[in-house]
C-alpha cells in the first residue's frame, strides 16, 4: 500500500511538470512567433525613420547598429535639440505628414509627446529589464539612459573636509559666490522642491541663491568648474566630470540625495509610416545589445542587466524623477526658477 501511494503521487507530480512544461514551451513559441512576424513585416515596409535628441555620432551609431542586424530595412535618422525635435514633430502633425516611426527625446518632451497622443501602446519584450520610473506605466515610452545630477568640484580648490555630504551642505558661507547653476536648470529645481516638500524646498533654493551664480549650459559649468572659476557646481551630470579626468581635469563629483534623474524616453509614434519596423528598433534599442552601445556613448544605461562602465553611476542612487505636477506646470517652475535666481 506504501509503494502504490508514492508511485501514484511520484505520477502525478510528473504531470504537472509535464503540464508546466508544455505550457512554458507553448508561450515561448508563441514569443518567437510573434518575433518573426514583426520582423517579416518590418523587412516588408522596408524603411525606417528614427527622430533623436542625440548628436549625431551616437545617433548613426544606433541606427547602423540597427542595420547591421536588420540589412533589409534601410534605417535613417533626423537629430536636432529636444525642442527643435518637438517642433518638428508639431509641424508636420499639422501639415498632417507624420514621418517619424520612432522617436527618442528627453523627460519634459517625452511628457509631452505622450500627452498630445503621439505615442502609441507599445509594450515591447525587453520592457521587463527596466524598473519602474524608467518605464511609462501605460507602455508608451521607455527610457534608454539616463544623466544624473551630481555635485561637481574642483580638487585643487575644494579639500576633503570641505566635500558636501548633504544639499544642506552646500548653504554653508564657505560656498558663497563659488558656486555655479545651469541657468535653465528648470526640471532639475522643479524636481529638487517636490522631493523636499514645497515650503522646505524653496525656502532651500531661496538659501541656495545666495551661494551662486549662474552659467548657461551644463558642459560649460563643468568646465568652469575644472578652470577653477567655481569651486563647484550643481544640475551639471556626473559622467561630464567623469569624461573630464582622463585629460587631466581636476574635477571630482558626488551624488547628494535626492539625485535628479534625467531621463531619455524612446517610443514608437502612433502614426509612423512604417509601425513594425519601429517595434523592431524599438525593441533593437531597449535590449542588452542596444544597451551595450548606448553604454559605449560614454552614458548611462537604463536596462538592468547592463550595468555602466563605473558602478559607482549608480550605486546607492535615489532617483527623483520630474513628477507630472513639475511636467505639466513648466512654466510656472521656470518664471519661481528666475525669482529666486535671477537672469533669463
Amino acid at each position: 500500500m506504501k509503494i502504490c501511494v508514492q508511485f501514484g503521487v511520484s505520477s502525478f507530480g510528473f504531470s504537472v511538470v509535464r503540464g508546466l512544461l508544455v505550457i512554458a514551451i507553448f508561450f515561448s513559441a508563441a514569443g518567437f512567433s510573434r518575433a518573426q512576424g514583426v520582423k517579416t513585416l518590418a523587412e516588408a515596409e522596408g524603411k525606417l525613420m528614427f527622430y533623436a535628441a542625440f548628436n549625431a555620432t551616437d545617433t548613426k551609431t544606433l541606427t547602423d547598429g540597427f542595420k547591421q542586424l536588420y540589412p533589409k530595412i534601410d534605417a535613417t535618422f533626423y537629430r536636432a535639440t529636444d525642442a527643435q525635435l518637438m517642433e518638428r514633430i508639431l509641424t508636420e502633425g499639422r501639415a498632417g505628414r507624420n514621418l517619424a516611426d520612432v522617436v527618442m527625446s528627453t523627460s519634459f518632451y517625452g511628457h509631452n509627446l505622450k500627452k498630445r497622443g503621439f505615442f502609441a501602446v507599445y509594450d515591447s519584450p525587453e520592457r521587463k529589464f527596466y524598473r519602474d520610473g524608467y518605464k511609462d506605466p501605460q507602455a508608451t515610452w521607455t527610457s534608454i539612459y539616463t544623466n544624473y545630477a551630481a555635485f561637481g568640484f574642483n580638487t585643487r580648490n575644494v579639500p576633503k573636509t570641505s566635500i558636501p555630504k548633504s544639499h544642506a551642505d552646500l548653504l554653508k558661507p564657505e560656498w558663497k559666490g563659488n558656486i555655479g547653476i545651469d541657468s535653465r536648470a528648470y526640471e532639475w529645481f522643479g524636481t529638487m522642491v517636490k522631493a523636499m516638500g514645497d515650503e522646505k524646498g524653496l525656502a532651500y533654493m531661496r538659501e541656495l541663491a545666495k551661494n551662486v551664480q549662474l552659467r548657461n549650459g551644463r558642459t560649460i559649468l563643468s568646465q568652469l568648474v575644472a578652470a577653477g572659476e567655481f569651486m563647484g557646481a550643481v544640475s551639471a551630470y556626473s559622467q561630464t566630470f567623469e569624461q573630464m579626468k582622463p585629460a587631466g581635469a581636476p574635477v571630482e563629483w558626488v551624488y547628494l540625495s535626492p539625485v535628479f534623474a534625467n531621463i531619455h524616453p524612446i517610443g514608437l509614434s502612433a502614426k509612423a509610416p512604417h509601425p513594425n519596423a519601429g517595434k523592431l528598433f524599438v525593441d533593437f534599442v531597449l535590449s542588452k545589445r542596444g544597451q551595450e552601445l548606448v553604454r559605449g556613448m560614454n552614458r548611462i544605461p537604463d536596462r538592468t542587466d547592463t550595468p555602466p562602465e563605473q558602478a559607482r553611476f549608480i550605486e546607492g542612487v535615489k532617483p527623483a524623477f520630474a513628477p507630472s505636477e513639475v511636467l505639466e506646470n513648466f512654466e510656472g517652475y521656470a518664471k519661481t526658477f528666475h525669482e529666486i535666481f535671477g537672469g533669463r
